[in-house]
């Protein structure tokens, strides 16, 4: 991914997980207020946090990213007030992402995510092709990998590519799943 994509990248994952249980739980909704709202996040994990970023294109259109991310430790996230306002997105959106960050490994690894590809471009490889490139990037370095979703038909689809279920929590009633990969050699 070039600088140049980070704003499509983002509008791609936005309304490749505008349904997403977990994000329609946060975002209260599925429209295209909440859409904005989900592709500014990801604006801002790409443009401040990019790792790795692998994009799929079509006719010059991008149709799927995949991000990828070496990390080591578990990100620090202060508790909230119990009494802030639950309808506060930004509220909201913390208590998913520190709930998130408990679960992540504290040793190296690779963390996946985000990845995504528009609707109209699922079952057509895309997500396969990425999930290849991934596990062979994670295998040359002997690492351990990292997902957390909130799919049951992700659960399975990861599950094709040696990942394992390691945990699961539930965050404003959505089940999320985490998922490891050991080193396979």
């Amino acid at each position: 991914m070039e600088l140049s994509d980070i704003k499509e990248s983002a509008e791609v994952l936005s309304k490749a997980m505008l349904k997403n249980p977990i994000h329609m739980a946060v975002f209260k909704g599925s429209g295209e207020n909440e859409r904005l709202e989900i592709e500014k996040m990801f604006f801002e994990l790409l443009h401040n946090f990019p790792g790795i970023v692998f994009i799929a294109k079509k006719c010059n259109k991008i149709v799927g990213v995949m991000r990828m991310k070496s990390c080591k430790g578990q990100k620090k996230f202060n508790k909230t007030n119990e009494h802030e306002d639950e309808n506060d997105i930004s509220y909201r959106k913390l208590e998913w992402l520190r709930e998130w960050s408990i679960k992540d490994p504290a040793d190296q690894h690779w963390h996946l995510g985000p990845i995504g590809v528009l609707p109209s471009y699922r079952r057509l490889g895309v997500g396969s092709r990425f999930m290849e490139l991934f596990c062979m990037e994670v295998d040359k370095c002997f690492a351990k990998a990292y997902l957390e979703t909130d799919l049951d038909e992700n659960v399975l689809f990861y599950k094709k590519f040696g990942f394992e279920l390691d945990s699961e929590s539930s965050i404003f009633g959505v089940k999320n799943r985490y998922m490891v990969r050991t080193v396979q050699i």
